[in-house]
Protein backbone atom coordinates (compact mmCIF):
# COMPACT_ATOMS: atom_id res chain seq x y z
CA UNK A 1 0.00 0.00 0.00
CA UNK A 2 1.27 3.40 -0.83
CA UNK A 3 1.18 5.51 2.26
CA UNK A 4 1.32 8.38 0.24
CA UNK A 5 -2.22 7.80 -1.03
CA UNK A 6 -3.55 4.88 0.99
CA UNK A 7 -3.33 5.94 4.28
CA UNK A 8 -6.32 8.38 5.79
CA UNK A 9 -4.98 11.91 6.08
CA UNK A 10 -2.93 12.93 9.18
CA UNK A 11 -4.77 16.31 10.10
CA UNK A 12 -5.85 19.27 7.84
CA UNK A 13 -3.18 21.17 10.09
CA UNK A 14 0.01 18.94 8.91
CA UNK A 15 0.47 21.28 6.22
CA UNK A 16 3.87 22.56 4.59
CA UNK A 17 4.67 26.37 4.72
CA UNK A 18 2.95 28.07 2.31
CA UNK A 19 -0.34 25.41 1.83
CA UNK A 20 -3.36 24.62 3.86
CA UNK A 21 -5.53 22.54 3.88
CA UNK A 22 -7.86 22.41 0.38
CA UNK A 23 -4.58 23.81 -1.32
CA UNK A 24 -4.58 22.89 -4.90
CA UNK A 25 -0.89 21.98 -4.60
CA UNK A 26 0.25 18.69 -3.55
CA UNK A 27 2.05 17.70 -1.06
CA UNK A 28 5.13 16.90 -2.79
CA UNK A 29 5.26 20.85 -4.23
CA UNK A 30 3.51 23.10 -2.11
CA UNK A 31 5.87 25.55 0.24
CA UNK A 32 9.13 24.52 -1.85
CA UNK A 33 11.80 27.28 -2.51
CA UNK A 34 12.92 26.27 -5.58
CA UNK A 35 15.85 27.68 -4.66
CA UNK A 36 16.38 25.96 -1.67
CA UNK A 37 19.10 23.50 -0.75
CA UNK A 38 17.83 20.39 -1.11
CA UNK A 39 18.57 17.45 1.64
CA UNK A 40 21.19 14.68 1.51
CA UNK A 41 18.31 11.90 0.60
CA UNK A 42 16.72 13.79 -1.93
CA UNK A 43 19.30 12.14 -4.40
CA UNK A 44 18.38 8.31 -3.02
CA UNK A 45 15.92 6.51 -5.03
CA UNK A 46 13.57 4.48 -3.71
CA UNK A 47 13.43 0.90 -4.79
CA UNK A 48 9.30 0.97 -5.47
CA UNK A 49 9.31 3.99 -7.46
CA UNK A 50 12.31 5.58 -8.31
CA UNK A 51 11.74 8.21 -6.86
CA UNK A 52 13.34 10.01 -3.29
CA UNK A 53 11.64 9.32 -0.50
CA UNK A 54 9.67 12.43 -0.18
CA UNK A 55 8.12 12.13 -3.62
CA UNK A 56 7.20 8.45 -3.25
CA UNK A 57 5.54 8.89 0.94
CA UNK A 58 4.67 12.36 1.21
CA UNK A 59 3.51 14.68 4.48
CA UNK A 60 0.98 12.21 5.80
CA UNK A 61 3.90 8.85 5.63
CA UNK A 62 6.65 10.97 7.23
CA UNK A 63 4.30 11.99 10.09
CA UNK A 64 3.19 8.92 10.70
CA UNK A 65 6.78 7.70 10.81
CA UNK A 66 7.92 10.39 12.82
CA UNK A 67 4.82 9.63 15.65
CA UNK A 68 5.50 6.17 15.35
CA UNK A 69 9.31 6.85 16.27
CA UNK A 70 7.85 8.24 19.35
CA UNK A 71 5.62 6.18 20.30
CA UNK A 72 8.17 3.01 19.52
CA UNK A 73 10.63 5.02 22.19
CA UNK A 74 7.68 4.96 24.98
CA UNK A 75 7.66 1.54 24.25
CA UNK A 76 11.18 0.31 24.36
CA UNK A 77 11.54 2.98 27.20
CA UNK A 78 8.50 0.82 29.12
CA UNK A 79 9.75 -2.30 28.69
CA UNK A 80 13.48 -1.91 29.04
CA UNK A 81 14.08 1.32 30.88
CA UNK A 82 17.76 2.67 29.74
CA UNK A 83 19.11 -0.22 28.67
CA UNK A 84 19.02 -0.09 25.05
CA UNK A 85 18.55 3.61 24.08
CA UNK A 86 19.87 5.17 27.53
CA UNK A 87 18.81 8.24 28.87
CA UNK A 88 18.86 10.92 26.44
CA UNK A 89 14.94 10.60 25.66
CA UNK A 90 14.20 11.11 29.74
CA UNK A 91 16.09 14.43 29.76
CA UNK A 92 14.55 15.95 27.07
CA UNK A 93 12.48 19.17 28.29
CA UNK A 94 14.96 18.93 31.01
CA UNK A 95 17.35 21.37 29.98
CA UNK A 96 20.42 19.05 31.42
CA UNK A 97 22.24 18.77 29.07
CA UNK A 98 21.43 22.28 27.48
CA UNK A 99 21.14 20.25 24.24
CA UNK A 100 17.31 19.32 26.09
CA UNK A 101 16.33 22.35 26.81
CA UNK A 102 13.02 21.83 24.17
CA UNK A 103 9.61 20.69 25.11
CA UNK A 104 8.97 17.14 24.34
CA UNK A 105 6.58 18.70 21.39
CA UNK A 106 9.20 20.93 20.00
CA UNK A 107 11.56 18.08 20.04
CA UNK A 108 8.90 15.94 17.60
CA UNK A 109 8.44 18.78 15.62
CA UNK A 110 12.20 19.58 14.60
CA UNK A 111 12.46 15.99 13.97
CA UNK A 112 10.07 15.76 11.57
CA UNK A 113 10.98 18.66 10.01
CA UNK A 114 14.63 17.31 9.70
CA UNK A 115 13.20 14.05 8.99
CA UNK A 116 11.02 15.55 6.29
CA UNK A 117 14.01 17.80 4.87
CA UNK A 118 16.73 15.04 4.81
CA UNK A 119 14.87 12.91 2.68
CA UNK A 120 14.12 15.12 -0.34
CA UNK A 121 11.03 17.55 1.16
CA UNK A 122 10.84 21.28 2.01
CA UNK A 123 13.21 23.34 4.48
CA UNK A 124 10.60 23.61 6.94
CA UNK A 125 7.11 22.63 7.62
CA UNK A 126 4.06 23.02 10.11
CA UNK A 127 3.82 20.00 12.17
CA UNK A 128 0.69 18.95 13.90
CA UNK A 129 1.43 21.71 16.86
CA UNK A 130 0.45 23.95 14.49
CA UNK A 131 4.29 25.11 15.02
CA UNK A 132 6.71 25.53 12.14
CA UNK A 133 9.90 23.69 12.29
CA UNK A 134 13.23 24.37 9.99
CA UNK A 135 15.23 21.11 8.74
CA UNK A 136 18.24 21.56 8.15
CA UNK A 137 19.53 21.32 12.33
CA UNK A 138 22.89 21.04 13.80
CA UNK A 139 23.06 17.65 15.11
CA UNK A 140 25.98 17.71 16.89
CA UNK A 141 24.85 20.44 18.69
CA UNK A 142 21.50 18.85 19.40
CA UNK A 143 23.63 16.33 21.05
CA UNK A 144 26.28 17.48 22.82
CA UNK A 145 26.32 16.04 26.50
CA UNK A 146 24.16 12.98 25.44
CA UNK A 147 27.05 11.19 25.55
CA UNK A 148 24.97 8.26 23.07
CA UNK A 149 26.86 5.53 22.23
CA UNK A 150 27.65 3.79 19.06
CA UNK A 151 25.23 0.66 20.16
CA UNK A 152 22.25 2.96 21.35
CA UNK A 153 22.43 4.76 17.89
CA UNK A 154 22.62 1.45 16.45
CA UNK A 155 20.15 0.25 18.38
CA UNK A 156 17.62 3.28 17.96
CA UNK A 157 17.81 3.06 13.92
CA UNK A 158 17.33 -1.03 13.89
CA UNK A 159 14.81 -1.05 16.34
CA UNK A 160 12.51 2.62 16.79
CA UNK A 161 13.77 3.74 13.46
CA UNK A 162 12.91 0.65 10.78
CA UNK A 163 9.73 -0.73 12.81
CA UNK A 164 8.58 2.82 12.64
CA UNK A 165 8.94 2.87 9.05
CA UNK A 166 7.20 -0.64 8.24
CA UNK A 167 5.15 -0.34 10.24
CA UNK A 168 3.79 2.11 7.97
CA UNK A 169 3.92 0.57 4.70
CA UNK A 170 7.39 1.25 3.92
CA UNK A 171 8.98 -2.43 2.02
CA UNK A 172 11.91 -3.77 3.78
CA UNK A 173 12.10 -6.34 0.64
CA UNK A 174 11.05 -8.90 2.66
CA UNK A 175 9.67 -10.49 -0.28
CA UNK A 176 12.35 -11.88 -1.84
CA UNK A 177 15.30 -11.08 -3.64
CA UNK A 178 12.75 -9.04 -6.25
CA UNK A 179 11.05 -7.08 -3.73
CA UNK A 180 11.30 -3.68 -3.14
CA UNK A 181 13.44 -2.37 0.15
CA UNK A 182 13.03 1.12 0.22
CA UNK A 183 14.13 1.01 4.06
CA UNK A 184 17.17 0.14 2.64
CA UNK A 185 17.37 2.06 -0.87
CA UNK A 186 16.11 5.70 0.19
CA UNK A 187 16.26 5.73 3.72
CA UNK A 188 18.73 3.78 5.39
CA UNK A 189 22.17 5.41 3.62
CA UNK A 190 21.58 8.81 5.32
CA UNK A 191 21.36 6.89 9.07
CA UNK A 192 24.28 4.37 8.58
CA UNK A 193 26.70 7.34 6.65
CA UNK A 194 29.63 7.35 9.14
CA UNK A 195 29.43 11.50 9.24
CA UNK A 196 26.10 11.25 10.04
CA UNK A 197 26.40 8.91 12.72
CA UNK A 198 29.47 10.96 14.11
CA UNK A 199 27.73 14.10 14.08
CA UNK A 200 25.99 12.30 17.20
CA UNK A 201 27.51 9.70 18.82
CA UNK A 202 29.76 10.36 21.59
CA UNK A 203 28.79 14.32 22.27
Amino acid sequence: MSLKHGMLPVLCSVALVGSGCGASTTDTDAGVDAGAPLGPGASLKCDSSGKNAWDTYGVNAFVAVNEAIFANVGAESTAHGTTNLGNSFSKIGSGTPASTADSAATFKGKLAAFLVYAYGGPASITYTDHVTYTGPQNMTGAHVGLNITSAQYDYFVSNIVVPALTSNGVPAGAGGASAPNDVSSCFAPILVDAAFKASIVGK
